[in-house]
């Protein structure tokens, strides 16, 4: 069974008309004559594919999946595209310019530069299995083709490459071309992009629909007439989710601290006068002051009252009064967590009482887990660099919980310069023209 027939019908019709709808409006973006094929954006597509199927849109800086789908304990990854033409045709798939020179390196040997490249693409997609808690065997890519009048839904399997079958090499100035078998692939080198050939005759490919698409000859006069009417009944719209942004270094050095924040785990042993190191995933997220100024409401209701009752409590240690919360990874996993340290400085996981699935009490070393071994492929007691965050494409964590529930936030990934653009209220870019790629 597809995993476009695991939607409801309804929720499939509301898609096509939502498409339908978009490429109704073709006219908005023709700049030149010709064929009338109708226009999707992508970024459209994702978001109404998330919104009708009741996804989690998880794309951060071209992470390799734009939508989670969850059906029970099964976990989809998708990949959403479109393109003009219904013919097979390469189409960008991922972007590896931070390795280059890792690339490069193997340019005399055919085979060695395709398993390279396909290791690259492997690390990342399991990568993003880790962070969003997929199997490697039931991803997809959901792809839209748009010829001259109508739209063709199809679906195809999203798998790792097979690096034991690597094969039919092929090298131009420009391009690398290989194939594991299974789906065929191409190396552009001067934009260092992975391309993949996508073919509605292949084996593991599904055509799901075609419909019609009729484009409105004057959109213009259509979405003027169409919005003074919504205005003349105005509805207030307030929205009940609260996003921040915190950095994954120094926001005073512009640096990863060599012993604290992400390196924890290098700081002086717990045991005084000891050479025992802290456990090797232990972390906190810095929280600078001026994140605190600015939205002191976020963590808990005022964070200087908080940090006064911490200041003038004089019991013991273990029953010191924290903010905590549980933070929601994008795998689906809850881990219980706390703000804490002076000046409430760090975000970190722990917890006394809540113990994980092997029956240990959690410590700071879990969230650490996630975030630098699973998802970002940290090395055992690897020190973390601004250097290495930028290779990976990430210096910042995106949050954001319901108004009014401090006992659940959502934590993920986000782009370079995130939190600076935050602190300065800049958008932060997700376009794929101007993030670089993550992980």
């Amino acid at each position: 069974m597809s995993i476009w027939e695991q939607y409801d019908k309804e929720q499939r019709k509301d898609y096509i008309q939502f498409l339908q709808v978009y490429g109704a409006l073709t006219n908005l973006f023709r700049q030149k004559q010709g064929d009338l094929i109708p226009y999707l954006d992508s970024k459209f597509q994702e978001t109404v594919f998330a919104k009708i199927f009741k996804g989690q849109n998880v794309d951060v800086a071209n992470t390799p999946h734009d939508v989670l789908s969850v059906f029970g304990d099964s976990r989809i990854g998708i990949g959403l595209k479109t393109w003009m033409g219904s013919k097979p045709s390469f189409q960008k798939v991922m972007q590896l310019k931070s390795y280059q020179n890792d690339i490069n390196e193997h340019q005399n040997n055919l085979h060695s530069l395709a398993y390279k490249i396909s290791e690259l693409k492997n690390e990342k997609m399991i990568g993003d299995y880790n962070r969003l808690g997929l199997s490697e065997d039931k991803n997809i890519y959901h792809y839209v083709t748009r010829d001259q009048g109508h739209f063709t839904i199809n679906e195809c399997a999203y798998p790792l490459i097979n690096l034991n079958n690597l094969k039919d090499f092929s090298r131009t100035l420009t391009s690398f071309s290989w194939s594991d078998g299974n789906k065929d692939y191409k190396y552009t080198f001067g934009d260092s992009q992975i391309w993949q050939k996508f073919d509605s005759n292949k084996y593991n490919t599904l055509i799901l629909n075609k419909f019609d698409v009729k484009i409105i000859e004057d959109p213009f006069s259509f979405l003027l007439e169409a919005y003074f009417k919504l205005i003349s009944t105005p509805k207030e719209i307030e929205l009940d989710i609260i996003e921040v942004y915190l950095p994954l270094y120094s926001f005073r050095s512009k640096n990863v601290e060599k012993k604290s924040g992400l390196n924890a785990w290098r700081g002086a042993s717990k045991n005084k006068g000891s050479d025992t190191l802290r456990p090797s995933k232990e972390i906190y997220i810095p929280i600078p002051r001026k994140f605190h100024e600015k939205y002191p409401n976020f963590f808990t209701n005022n964070i200087f009252e908080f940090e006064k009752l911490r200041e003038q409590y004089s019991g013991d240690k273990d029953d010191k009064p924290e903010v905590r919360f549980h933070l929601k990874l994008p795998n689906g996993k809850t881990i219980p967590s706390l703000v804490t340290q002076d000046n409430m400085k760090a975000l970190q996981s722990g917890s006394q009482t809540e113990k994980d699935e092997y029956g240990e009490k959690y410590g700071q070393s879990a969230l650490g887990h996630w975030m630098l071994i699973d998802v970002l492929g940290l090395k055992e007691r690897e020190i973390v660099t601004y250097q290495w965050l930028q290779k990976k494409g990430t210096d910042s964590v995106r949050l954001w919980r319901k108004k009014s529930d401090y006992s659940i936030i959502n934590i993920d990934f986000a782009p370079l310069g995130s939190f600076e653009m935050f602190m300065k209220d800049e958008p932060i870019p997700l376009d794929e023209e101007d993030a670089i790629p993550f992980i």
